[in-house]
């Protein structure tokens, strides 16, 4: 183990892996108050004079650069936080994923179903569109660099960087020859394998993931035609559905010009009627230019320019008072001439919030919207903050949901005063409209619902569940005096971990889900009482402090959010389930996964918490 700090800054405290472009460490950042963990991977160049090294080094450096854009526009690729050499060696220190590999998942907690390989394809190819639309192909997608991330998918170790580090694609650049080979044997697809990889062989790579994840077997263990050299993976998967037999069909091909030509293709293969009613796409501008992967980033039988589908995301805002609407187009005369001296002048610091440009835009009455207008929506999640609430946006937006977008409760008081912002995917004239398109979103966010949005605090919510819908009969008309939820819509889990079918006895049980929801909920709403007669007597009396010492720590918890659940197992009168958990403590702001063992109470009729992790 290493003694001394990398960078000056950086303390190693494990070894990650190593192999032979270098190792991979778990470190600290000393510099940060909160020793923040990330992973460091230490690069070996392969050069045999000091101008080769040179030059090396140079591309590493651009290619980083690559590597930080990409992690700080997606949340699904690692953040890159800083590259340096020392001692003739490359290091990359990139964001710390907390999770489970793909591979640690299957093999802890067993094989996938159909649905749960579905919604893990789709998050991926939704993160290659985005990958592959700036001529990057990520060349090592495998079961051990998929991370689990409070159930979504990250993708990690692009090998991209790995072949910077080889004098020998250099030499051959200028006559854009073979690139050297990235990638694990046996979820390479041939042409990867021969140094020619392109955006089909992500795809590739992409399939044999999810064949593993259905069957737990990697591709050596699932056999080659010796005579096309296509994988043999037909007789292991004989529970799937047609359409998805007939994807992997295509995507398995030998030959690449035989396979879907492009990540968005494959996915409008996975979700034919959402892709289709997808907003026109608009032309994203051009990628930096990337010295080596540029030369590899080209699909057979030609190649769309890359398009994105449209993401501008509409957010409500507070009507504007007309005596400030009117100070504000005073204002709009001087403000070219004089922003920065009113900026000032109203206590502005301007290197610190976004520029110029970021002032211009909360006092600009150009940017306000128009009056609020009363509307039906279907809720998908919510977020305290808005950039992880327009991400969501973009997220769904991508899936098809072109109305999508979002707005901050508070502006529409009849929906409660918590400040969330509010992710729907579509809005609509009628509740009846609403409620249909709710059965189908039930699939992918089990607490999604309708509800009614008015400016008018007076008006009732009209909110319609999952649990209101009986099919085939239509639903009642919604209690006027039904409430909002006092809890953010958690982030749907892309992958669930498959469990048995619940008895009789099971169904009729309220969601554990809903009740960790229903739990913190109290905790919000300071029924701190409520909240501890949530536990069991045994959980009770394990607590150090008792009671009081509960009460006081929730007290010091100014908002705690439920990001995300994840049922393990349900078996009998338990239930087990994984929770994301964001508290915020003052301007002090922690994350962390729990594990909460649930029991039933025959006696009450309720869930109770028996033990956390």
């Amino acid at each position: 183990m290493m003694s001394n700090l990398l960078d000056n800054r950086y303390r190693v405290t494990s070894v990650l892996g190593s192999g032979g472009f270098g190792e991979t460490y778990l470190a600290e950042d000393t510099k940060m108050p909160s020793n923040r963990r990330c992973v460091i991977k230490q690069l070996k160049p392969v050069a045999d004079n000091p101008q080769m090294y040179e030059l090396l080094q140079q591309r590493f450096h651009r290619e980083a650069a690559v590597l930080e854009t990409l992690g700080e526009e997606s949340r699904y690729i690692p953040k890159l936080y800083a590259n340096f050499t020392e001692n003739g060696l490359f290091y990359l220190v990139q964001e710390w994923i907390d999770g489970l590999t793909l591979t640690e998942t299957i093999e802890r907690n067993g094989k996938w179903n159909e649905n749960a390989v579905r919604q893990l394809m789709i998050s991926i190819l939704q993160t290659l569109i985005y990958v592959h639309d700036r001529g990057i192909i990520h060349r090592d997608i495998k079961p051990d660099n998929i991370i689990l991330r409070a159930g979504e998918p990250v993708l990690i170790d692009f090998g991209a960087v790995k072949e910077t580090l080889n004098v020998s694609s250099i030499r051959s650049s200028s006559q854009q020859a073979h690139s050297i080979v990235i990638g694990t044997p046996g979820f390479m697809a041939s042409e990867q394998a021969a140094g020619r990889p392109f955006f089909a062989s992500d795809l590739y790579s992409l399939s044999l993931t999810a064949i593993y994840a259905f069957t737990g077997k990697y591709p050596q263990e699932l056999g080659t035609d010796p005579q096309t050299g296509e994988v043999l993976w037909q007789k292991h998967l004989t529970g799937i559905s047609t359409d998805l037999k007939a994807i992997f069909a295509k995507v398995l091909q030998f030959d690449p010009r035989d396979r879907y030509s492009s990540a968005r293709e494959m996915l409008e293969a996975l979700q034919p009627t959402q892709i289709l009613n997808q907003s026109p796409p608009k032309q994203i501008s051009s990628p930096p230019a990337m010295s080596n992967m540029q030369t590899v980033a080209v699909t057979p039988r030609g190649y769309v320019p890359p398009t994105i589908p449209d993401q501008s995301v509409y957010v409500y805002q507070p009507q504007q008072d007309p005596k400030k609407k009117m100070f504000g187009q005073l204002l709009v005369t001087v403000i070219v001439g004089g922003a920065v001296g009113a900026a000032l002048a109203l206590g502005v610091v301007i290197s610190q919030n976004g520029g110029i440009v970021a002032f211009w835009n909360k006092i600009s009455p150009f940017n306000k919207t128009a009056a609020k207008v009363p509307f039906y929506f279907l809720a998908d999640s919510a977020f305290e903050d808005i950039e992880k609430a327009n991400l969501r946006v973009e997220k769904l937006k991508s899936l098809g949901y072109k109305e999508a977008g979002v707005f901050w409760i508070p502006d529409y008081p009849n929906l409660g005063s918590n400040k969330f912002q509010q992710v729907y995917t579509s809005q609509f004239k009628d509740i009846e409209s609403c409620k249909f398109k709710l059965k189908e979103h039930l699939k992918f966010v089990e607490d999604a619902y309708c509800a009614w949005a008015s400016p008018n605090e007076k008006d009732p919510v009209q909110r319609v569940s999952g649990s209101d819908i009986q099919p085939p009969t239509a639903s009642p008309s919604p209690s006027p005096t039904a409430t909002p939820s006092k809890t953010p819509t958690a982030t749907p889990s892309l992958t669930p971990t498959p469990t048995p079918s619940p008895s009789l006895t099971e169904q009729a049980k309220p969601s554990p889900e809903q009740f960790v929801r229903d739990y913190y909920s109290l905790v919000n709403a300071r029924q701190l009482s409520a909240a501890w007669q949530k536990l069991t007597p045994r959980f009770r009396r394990d607590q150090a402090n008792g009671v009081d010492g509960f009460t006081n720590w929730w007290k010091s918890v100014d908002q705690v959010s439920v990001d995300g659940t994840q049922l393990v197992t349900m078996t009998g009168n338990s239930a087990v389930l994984e929770i994301k958990l964001t508290y915020r403590q003052g301007a002090k702001i922690t994350s962390e996964i729990k594990q909460m063992n649930l029991i039933w109470n025959k006696d009450s009729g309720q869930w109770q918490i028996d033990e956390t992790r």
